[in-house]
């Protein structure tokens, strides 16, 4: 500790200055008080006009999983500690197996005190090497030792193990030891390495400073009694997973500021005097972990230490036996994005508070200049696009995806990406929808899987069916999976319609009424083409229909369908090839046996020729919406209680294609299609039906360039409002794209 006479701040005097008098002595006392008046007032402003968290535009301190979940990764270490500190470090301009072993500029060098440092690598086995390269490291600033990897004491240079990355660094570098990580470990992360882009996090006032990207277990403190001690702090403890069932554990900022005096860094000594002047005060701070709390500590907690002050920066699931920390497990807690307006204007403008906006949380997708132009121009404001999942290979979109039951918005498509078609799916969490979409495992892996269909159910999870071959392939079947998002990849398929050859069961579509999920499937041969039913009770994993049932007439030169449901009935259409067919049933037979087919008890039938894409819009029990596209424009069939009324949309022509729809909680009736681009291309048009009088809006471009955006579907998510779906050329082969149709600021 430092040699003071006296501390004479108190902020309760509300004291702002010191003046030095002419002809008194200068004392300590009077110098250290303006330092403390001048640091308090600091300090007060950032708590209670800032606030907590990263500033915008910064990441600091994000917990983030390693490589592998901290499994199989490269730790470093000095081989033996000379004197109080202790460093490792991995020159990366000489070392050309450093990325691979994920050592990086934020990630290349350590140091502690009183304890061997640790440097931990974020990758993880296998290690893709190849002869001749090499890692240059260094310990202790001794000079620098290479480590040349050869294909000898590996079963496979090219997917090395850890083990065996290990055994060659301690075998060429006598100055480093390198050891196997075992999980229980993840990275906390700062800025690019240099201190103009340090990540940075206030916490009651005080700023952390974090320049790199360090392991949790390679803080100063993680495991080192000696350092706790000489610092007066607890030990960073090490990570365990609970010895059963499942655990919710705190990652929190501790930070504090504590004396440096000369015996830790010499350079305090003037070389001019030769004696120690002035002593100075670093800010610290380590990231620690609390087993199964939901909160920092506070006053009275036995953690809790005076002069200390903490924040919440993530959850962490742990579960029995699991020693790898993966990204699934970490929750995000910080602040974020802080700033300063006036303490009315997110309030008075966005209509939500101050904190909620602080956090990410109720922010409009667009600027209010790009909403009040739109609306000035009769038009909704889209937000910017987001990429669902782009990936090579042509992604195909229809209309299988879905809002889950926790309004999540998922989108369900096939792509050849790994060699074959699959069915793939992504979410949007409607918590943190400026993540954009999260990728699921893949829903299917063997084989060629393709026109997937999907619904959510009540609990949770997941129905996807699927066609089991290419188009039009022989002998194809249709299956389905049902499970969480995350767990679909690892279901059991169940066969929906599996007819024996030479016929092919293709074309799935699925729709959810009450305690059933209803399959329609086509069935195509040299001289069968029509359309099927069969039901499957959700409640006890039952299929009510021993295999599928027509539904339609054979002969059918058309086999566009689609169907939703409303108040428990299902509406249905599709083209025959001469004419558009609309019915509804009842898929709970009035019989009272769940096994008797369903009663059909509305069909009506238009005139209508062409290659038809068929939209049905479930509004009641008795209303329905069916729009259709018969190459010479957009018509809405409006079914009420039997009564029919056909009209076509205005202004559309043979150019609009592949109607879809919504209608929100109001009434208005979105209608989303694409037609041709000037100059090559295709768009995507919007266009309202208002509630009162019943008027089409003129099209409004949602989307448009020279490559070709197609297949839109609309979907209402709930907090989230109108969201768009769609497929664009843009990057040479089809990807999926979103955006949000701003209806409501």
């Amino acid at each position: 500790m430092g040699d003071f006479s006296r501390s004479t701040f108190d902020r309760v005097k509300h004291y702002v200055g010191v003046r030095l008098q002419q002809g008194v002595p200068l004392v300590d006392a009077d110098w250290n008080e303006l330092e403390d008046i001048r640091r308090f007032e600091v300090e007060a402003f950032l708590k209670w006009f800032v606030g907590d968290g990263v500033p915008a535009g910064n990441d600091g301190f994000r917990i983030q999983a390693a490589a592998g979940g901290g499994v199989g990764t490269i730790r470093l270490s000095p081989a033996s500690t000379a004197g109080p500190g202790s460093s490792v470090s991995v020159d990366l301009s000489a070392s050309t197996a450093a990325a691979a072993l994920g050592f990086t500029t934020v990630n290349r060098q350590a140091a502690r005190g009183l304890a061997p440092a640790r440097l931990t690598g974020d990758a993880a086995q296998p290690f893709a090497l190849s002869p001749g390269m090499t890692l240059v490291v260094s310990a202790n600033g001794a000079s620098p030792q290479t480590v040349t990897f050869t294909s000898s004491g590996f079963a496979d240079l090219g997917a090395a193990t850890a083990a065996e990355v290990a055994a060659a660094v301690n075998a060429a570098a006598n100055r480093v030891t390198a050891t196997v990580g075992t999980g229980n470990d993840f990275f906390v992360a700062g800025g690019d390495g240099s201190p103009e882009r340090a990540g940075r996090c206030l916490a009651d006032g005080r700023d952390a400073v974090h320049e790199g990207r360090i392991a949790y277990s390679s803080q100063p403190l993680y495991a080192n009694p000696a350092l706790a001690a000489a610092w007066g702090v607890p030990v960073v403890a090490e990570l365990a997973a609970p010895t059963s069932g499942s655990r919710t554990d705190l990652v929190y900022l501790d930070l504090w500021d504590r004396e440096v005096t000369a015996a830790e860094d010499d350079t305090l000594v003037d070389p001019l005097i030769g004696v120690e002047t002035c002593v100075r005060v670093r800010r610290e701070w380590t990231v620690r972990v609390r087993p199964g709390a939901t909160r920092a500590p506070a006053p009275g907690d036995s953690d809790h230490m005076a002069g200390h002050a903490y924040l919440p920066l993530a959850r962490l699931a742990r579960q029995a036996g699991t020693a790898a920390v993966r990204s699934t497990a970490l929750t995000d807690l910080r602040p974020r994005n802080l700033q300063m307006p006036p303490s009315t204007l997110v309030d008075d403008v966005l209509g939500t508070s101050a904190t909620d906006y602080r956090q990410g949380l109720d922010r409009p997708r667009v600027s209010l200049r790009d909403a009040i132009n739109a609306l000035l121009a009769g038009q909704l404001p889209p937000s910017p696009e987001i990429s669902v999942s782009p990936g090579e290979k042509a992604d195909l979109l229809n209309k299988a995806s879905v809002v889950d039951a926790a309004g999540g918005l998922v989108a369900v498509w096939q792509s050849p990406r790994s060699g074959s078609n699959q069915i793939l799916a992504a979410r949007l969490d409607p918590a943190r929808p400026e993540l954009g979409f999260s990728l699921a495992p893949p829903v299917t892996a063997e084989g060629q899987n393709i026109e997937p269909a999907a619904v959510a159910l009540p609990g949770g999870d997941l129905v996807v069916a699927y066609q089991n071959g290419l188009l039009d392939g022989p002998a194809t079947d249709v299956l389905m999976k049902r499970g969480p998002l995350g767990g679909l990849g690892a279901a059991t398929a169940q066969q929906v319609a599996a007819t024996a050859s030479p016929v092919s069961d293709q074309r799935v579509r699925a729709v959810l009424a009450g305690d059933q999920v209803v399959f329609f499937t086509h069935q195509s041969s040299s001289t069968l083409k029509q359309w099927f039913y069969r039901r499957y009770r959700h409640t006890d994993n039952v299929f009510l229909d021993v295999a599928p049932v027509a539904l339609s007439a054979t002969g059918l030169t058309q086999r566009d369908l689609h169907a939703a449901s409303a108040d428990g009935k299902v509406w249905v259409a599709y083209a025959d090839g001469t004419k558009l067919q609309i019915l509804r049933f009842n898929p709970v037979a009035a019989s009272g046996n769940p096994q008797d087919p369903p009663v059909i008890d509305l069909q009506k039938d238009f005139a209508a020729t062409g290659e038809l894409t068929v939209f049905v819009l479930a509004l009641s029990a008795a209303e329905v919406l069916v729009f259709y596209d018969d190459g010479t424009g957009l018509t809405v069939v409006a079914g009420n209680n039997g009564t029919w009324t056909t009209v076509k949309v205005p202004d559309s022509d043979a150019a609009d294609a592949q109607p879809a729809a919504v209608r929100d909680a109001d009434g208005t009736v979105y209608l989303v299609s694409n037609r041709p681009a000037t100059g090559g291309g295709s768009d995507l048009v919007l266009r309202r039906r208002t509630v009162i009088g019943g008027n089409w809006t003129p099209a409004q471009r949602l989307v448009s360039g020279a490559q070709a955006n197609l297949s839109p579907h609309p979907f209402l998510v709930p907090d989230l409002g109108l969201w768009l779906l769609w497929v664009s050329t843009r990057t040479g082969d089809a990807d999926i794209y979103a955006k949000q149709i701003i209806t409501a600021i």
